[in-house]
Parts: C-alpha cells; sequence; structure tokens
C-alpha cells in the first residue's frame, strides 16, 4: 500500500512538474528523436549519480544499434503495408503477411524495451526505482523506442 502511495505521490509530482514547466515527460526527445534525450531527462529525474549516468548511457550505446535496425525494419513494414493497401484491390494475404510481421517487429521492441528497462532498473536505488516506475507509467509503458510520449500522444487507451 505505501509503495503503491509512494507511486502516486511520484506520478502526481512528475505531472505537476511537467505541466509547470511545459516540458515533455521525462525520457522524451520530441517525435523522430534519437533517444539521447531520454537518458538525459531520466537523469535529472530520477537524480542519478556521475557513475550511474556513465552505466546507463553506456548500456543504452551498447543497444542503439539493435534498436535502430528494429525501428528501420519496422518503417519498411509500415511503408510495405502502406503500399499494399493502396492498389486497387489489396492482396488479402500480402496485407495479412505485413500485418502480422508488424506485429512480431513490435513484440520484438518491447521484448528489448524490457530488457533495457530491468537493466536500467538494476543500477538505481529503490527509491530512485519508484520514480522509474512512475515515469514507465506516464509513457504509457514506452521505452527508447516509443510508447504514445515519443510520439506526441499520451498514455495509451485501454485496450478491450
Amino acid at each position: 500500500m505505501r509503495k503503491a502511495l509512494a507511486v502516486a505521490g511520484v506520478t502526481a509530482l512528475a505531472l505537476g512538474l511537467g505541466v509547470a514547466a511545459g516540458a515533455q515527460p521525462p525520457g522524451t526527445d520530441g517525435p523522430g528523436g534519437t533517444g539521447k534525450g531520454r537518458g538525459q531527462g531520466m537523469a535529472r529525474f530520477l537524480g542519478l549519480s556521475d557513475e550511474q549516468k556513465a552505466q546507463v548511457e553506456k548500456l543504452m550505446e551498447s543497444q542503439r544499434g539493435q534498436h535502430q535496425a528494429l525501428r528501420e525494419q519496422m518503417q519498411a513494414n509500415r511503408k510495405q503495408l502502406e503500399q499494399a493497401l493502396q492498389n486497387a484491390n489489396p492482396d488479402p494475404a500480402a496485407v495479412g503477411e505485413l500485418a502480422i510481421e508488424g506485429h512480431r517487429l513490435r513484440e520484438q521492441g518491447r521484448v528489448l524495451r524490457d530488457a533495457q528497462d530491468k537493466a536500467i532498473r538494476a543500477l538505481l536505488t529503490p527509491d530512485q526505482q519508484a520514480k522509474f516506475d512512475a515515469m514507465k507509467a506516464l509513457r504509457g509503458g514506452g521505452g527508447p523506442m516509443g510508447g504514445r510520449w515519443m510520439h506526441g500522444g499520451g498514455p495509451e487507451e485501454p485496450r478491450p
């Protein structure tokens, strides 16, 4: 119960600070950004030490190539799907395969984000972990590669 109240308090504080400052949520560097802003915003929000900042940057840098490659695959998949749907008579099998591939790529992204978040969380103090969890909740579950916050949206709508 205490942890839930602490997370709620940190969330309310973060929302208040973000609104008061007119800033984007911690960890965003705008639509189409490189993700480097995430590390800087996150470091400020969590109050990371210089050593923690270096560890987080090293971790993020080591995974940057994987994230970039996956983003490129997802972009290519979206483009192919759009082209397939623009045909006068879209091939249902081709559209279906592209949709399934897009789902598979999004799942890979989720796995990458979860692993990176778990590794970052392991570097944090208990207080920082609570703030980190609140920050993730504000992002709608997105990580370095996305979430609706990263693309100008808000928290994701609940799915039925």
